[in-house]
């Protein structure tokens, strides 16, 4: 499947590409009829990523195991959570910001480079904090996302289902959705969600990817929609732009980052 790193804070799925217009027109490729071979078009073509831009939007609620509470579930309503990411994956390298809304609102911005991680938020002050290593926007993420995502939809037993084309920006883009159980996401479900401790007892996932329908194919949208046995849903959407395009990312100036201690 796909070996290709990327990661942002809230994969929950999710990865939604758009092919940067480069002056001239893009070929339209040969029509997808089978909703497999349009899933299968999709993640190959990421194989060759160099760089994207990620917008994340979460709306809804899920149950989620806290720390702060012992690990005893908790609804937390996710609405109005956003997070944008530029990702070079040649380097690796990424650049994130984000906005949490569970309660409380926690702005941040996180920059991973060079095998470190540089981080902020509206709670530790104006400087960013160094750690070794990376994190939240672990540029290496991106190959477990999407092959967890491939083996997710590809796995016998799934059933996909090729839905009618939408407009994906100036762009047509095929649907293919599916409907996932929690045996079904299994011990992936920790992949697909990010890692994020969410209590999928008695859940549903369903899982829509917009493709492009211009060669190659690529992957313009993923929006997973997480149904809970309580009625309460938690909706996420990934979408991108700038695929392909030059990135720079350096870390932060040494006056803007935190002395070790």
């Amino acid at each position: 499947m796909i070996r290709r790193p990327l990661g942002a804070l809230f994969t929950l799925v999710s990865v939604a590409l758009l092919a940067a217009s480069c002056g001239g027109t893009t070929p339209t490729g040969p029509a997808l009829t089978d909703p497999k071979a349009i899933v299968t078009a999709a993640l190959t073509s990421t194989k060759a990523a160099k760089s994207v831009h990620l917008a994340v939007t979460a709306n809804g609620e899920a149950t989620v195991a806290l720390p702060i509470a012992g690990g005893t579930g908790t609804p937390v309503d996710l609405t109005g959570t956003t997070a944008s990411a530029d990702i070079d994956f040649v380097k690796p390298a990424a650049k994130a910001t984000f906005a949490l809304k569970a309660g409380i609102t926690l702005n941040g911005e996180a920059i991973a480079v060079d095998g470190k991680t540089y981080l902020k938020t509206s709670l530790t002050g104006p400087l960013y904090q160094e750690s070794a290593g990376v994190s939240a926007v672990d540029p290496s993420q991106l190959g477990a996302v999407i092959d967890a995502i491939g083996e997710l939809l590809l796995k016998p037993g799934v059933t996909l289902t090729k839905g009618d084309d939408v407009a994906c920006g100036s762009k047509q883009c095929y649907t293919v959705s599916a409907d996932l159980t929690a045996a079904d996401l299994g011990t992936e479900a920790g992949s697909v969600l990010g890692g994020l401790p969410i209590d999928l007892a008695g859940a549903t996932l369903k899982l829509t990817m917009r493709v492009e329908k211009d060669l190659p194919y690529r992957l313009a949208g993923i929006t997973a929609v997480l149904a809970q046995p309580d009625g309460k849903a938690l909706t996420v959407d990934v979408t991108a732009t700038k695929w392909d395009e030059p990135v720079t990312i350096t870390a932060p100036p040494a006056d803007q980052v935190k002395p070790a201690s």
